[in-house]
């Protein structure tokens, strides 16, 4: 009797279950080995209730390394966190009527709220570790991330910082090999006096990269000063804006512009480009960041085979902590786009970020405007 009612009830489960993840559109159903997991998860649970209620343990119902492998093959897709809760909430609704009809016909209140209690604990502890891999998959992102920040800083004061002070030295030295020849040991001075000038500006850059910050402006400020400040008065910037990104979160912000201060730099060092357009713009429940030059641009797919580009990977990694994506295009002579994308959520219990950026037209809450360089 026990082993018929118990397929019955996890067919039952399983098949409302199947239709509550459907009626919300969950990207669990994407993939036939994810829905696969979660039919197996839901039928652990409803036996993990079962075994309380009839006090027989079934011998494949203790299985929580099923919940490890979910939570890391939602890492490893970037799954955010709250599809995982989402998906908990459903299995819950699917199941509790279930159970409580066909355990509790005739049982008391009190019988029906301890089912409801040891299908909420069973669901918990599985929710509960398989965070465990999203956590884990955060971290190596977040260490990844930094590193590379760490490995470009450390490049740029061997390339930069370190370069220019050996060329000043060597000019240095040439001074005092021609100390005879008024003119060409002048040269020397001259040489070596740019050379620690260029060193200067570049610790300066260095080290505004490490400290500004978003703060307590908005990411369209912070921008603009950046641009402000680190674009030459030679290259043509522009920046553009739509909506209201007061309602973005603070991290969110900060981690953005990390992100695009650093495809203006790439853009600045590498394209040779006399035009730089910023762009912010949250519509449709997505928000959209990209900064395009008119510069030499590059073979992408021969960049990726060669394994070149570690700024772009370090970039993809801090959008996926996000939960979002970034997406390069370029062309050998016309330039270069990188755009990064980033969901969001109009109810901020489904999503990683709330509603931005929401307009009535095209003009409403921003525009495009050069960046103004004069002070």
């Amino acid at each position: 009797m026990i082993g018929y009612d118990r397929d019955a009830v996890r067919a039952e489960v399983v098949e409302s279950y199947r239709s509550r993840l459907r009626s919300v559109g969950s990207i669990a159903l994407s993939e036939e080995a994810v829905v696969e997991q979660l039919v197996q998860q839901a039928s652990l649970v409803v036996d993990d209730v079962l075994s309380q209620f009839y006090g027989i343990l079934f011998e494949d119902v203790i299985s929580l390394p099923l919940s490890m492998e979910i939570g890391a093959t939602r890492a490893e897709q970037g799954v955010h966190p709250t599809q995982s809760l989402l998906a908990a909430a459903l299995m819950f609704e699917a199941a509790f009527p279930i159970l409580a009809r066909r355990l509790a016909d005739d049982l008391d209140q009190e019988k029906t709220i301890t089912i409801g209690l040891d299908l909420q604990r069973s669901i918990m502890v599985r929710l509960a570790v398989g965070s465990v891999p999203y956590v884990n998959f955060l971290l190596a992102k977040l260490l990844s991330a930094y590193q590379d920040e760490r490995h470009r800083i450390a490049r740029d004061l061997h390339d930069r910082i370190a370069h220019g002070m050996g060329v000043a030295l060597q000019q240095l030295d040439l001074f005092e090999f021609y100390r005879d020849d008024p003119e060409r040991a002048a040269g020397n001075v001259a040489i070596a006096r740019e050379a620690i000038r260029e060193g200067l500006r570049g610790t300066r850059q260095l080290s505004a990269d490490l400290w500004e910050r978003v703060g307590d402006d908005s990411l369209e400020v912070a921008l603009g000063k950046y641009l402000r400040t680190t674009v030459p008065r030679s290259t043509r910037t522009t920046l553009t804006t739509f909506g209201d990104e007061t309602d973005l979160p603070w991290e969110v912000r900060e981690e953005l512009y990390i992100l695009l201060r650093e495809a203006v730099r790439n853009a600045l060092l590498h394209s040779g480009t006399t035009e730089i357009h910023v762009e912010l713009e949250g519509a449709d429940g997505v928000l959209r960041a990209a900064v395009s030059d008119r510069g030499c641009g590059f073979d992408v797919v021969a960049t990726r085979q060669a394994r070149r580009g570690g700024g772009l990977t370090s970039m993809r990694e801090r959008a996926a902590l996000l939960g979002g994506t970034v997406n390069l295009s370029s062309r050998v002579g016309e330039g270069t786009t990188v755009e990064v994308l980033v969901p969001l959520a109009e109810d901020p219990g489904l999503g990683p970020w709330n509603g931005w950026g929401a307009r009535s037209d095209a003009t409403d809450g921003g525009g495009t405007r050069d960046v103004d360089r004069s002070g």
